[in-house]
């Protein structure tokens, strides 16, 4: 396997990173799946789109959908849509995507999430359906396995997880673990932040939840950056939020107070690399990319030339909440195309702005 700037081989990364997401998971799940404002509407955002995808999908085309989350991480998706099969009454019920939907499954490197999975949906009444309905696998995105074409396959990649593949390489090697994935028959979105929009959206967020991924690398000074310490910001920072300044508390690992209102501020010359390049990186040797939109089509023509494939801003279809993201469509279905000229993001007959041709 080949080396990232680090030196290091995409073996070590993983096994690197698999440290990391053990140790942040539960953190992770109260102050960002379930905290940070901006990372709620943006989710919220992509689960609509995707509600109305499946609605598209087994409703309007009549079609039985197979729904495949890699780095699903605590089941987000497996608990929105297991509901459909619990007889509980929820704003997703539809009598045709619920017989139509027929699975959905899950795929993470991280038994700390899979296991966090599997207690909240435990929690929600769905105990039953694991296993048969609902599936959660540990393993490699790398290595995905080619799905059958009945069900429809639905392949996801949400909130960034490209982004934390393991740098440029691993997403690489992303892109072409999903064209073979669906090359059956079947569907794959990614859904993913732009480089462009770190300035606004990525400093603040890194900011506002270095209690769960570290203190980012811009901010000094970096007294209790180390394992020893946790630092609790006071507040979330917003998108658009420009104070270069955010105050912490500080704790030891014990739980004890160390140091009330810990100012912390942003080296200039280091937030602007982070900025150009969109390379995020803490003092806990978490990482995530921000990629660039023009990143994003150079693997869509590496790795899904010869197919259907589209590429939109988030704005084209949610101009607050998806200003951030990135979504990229692979089509062997012939079916994206419809449903894209429905929400307005694609006009017949024409690839949307930014799609391979």
């Amino acid at each position: 396997m080949s080396a990232d700037e680090s030196g290091q081989t995409l073996a070590q990364l993983v096994q690197r990173d698999h440290g990391v997401w053990e140790a942040c998971a539960p953190t992770y799940e109260q102050r960002i799946v379930r905290g940070h404002p901006d990372v709620l509407a943006y989710t919220a955002f992509e689960e609509d789109l995707l509600d109305r995808l499946l609605l598209y999908l087994a409703r309007d085309e009549g079609r039985e959908v197979g729904l495949y989350d890699v780095g699903c991480g605590s089941g987000r998706l497996h608990l929105r849509y297991g509901r459909l099969w619990t007889g509980a009454a929820c704003e997703l019920s539809e009598p045709a995507l619920a017989s139509r939907l027929k699975v959905v499954s899950g795929l993470d490197f991280s038994a700390q999430m899979l296991e966090l999975a599997r207690r909240k949906l435990a929690a929600a009444g769905m105990e039953q359906l694991v296993g048969t309905r609902l599936l959660l696998e540990q393993g490699s995105a790398f290595e995905l396995a080619e799905q059958p074409r009945q069900p429809l396959p639905l392949v996801v990649a949400l909130c960034n997880t490209v982004g934390v593949m393991q740098g440029p390489a691993g997403a690489s090697q992303f892109f072409a673990a999903l064209r073979k994935a669906v090359a059956a028959g079947g569907i794959a979105m990614v859904s993913c932040y732009q480089r462009e929009a770190v300035a606004a959206f990525a400093l603040g967020n890194y900011e506002s939840t270095m209690d769960v991924s570290g203190q980012p690398r811009w901010l000094v000074p970096a007294d209790y950056a180390g394992e020893a310490f946790l630092q609790v910001p006071r507040y979330y920072k917003r998108a658009y939020d420009g104070d270069p300044t955010i105050a912490v508390d500080v704790y030891d690992r014990q739980g004890n107070p160390v140091r009330e209102g810990h100012l912390l501020s942003r080296d200039p010359e280091v937030a602007r690399e982070t900025v150009a390049s969109g390379h995020i990186r803490t003092y806990s040797d978490y990482e995530s990319r921000w990629y660039g939109f023009e990143q994003i089509e150079r693997w869509m023509a590496e790795h899904w030339a010869g197919a259907s494939a589209y590429h939109l801003r988030g704005a084209q279809l949610d101009a607050l909440r998806g200003c951030p993201a990135q979504l990229a469509f692979l089509d062997f279905s012939g079916l994206v195309a419809g449903f894209l000229e429905r929400c307005g993001a694609l006009d017949r007959g024409q690839p949307p702005p930014g799609a391979p041709r």
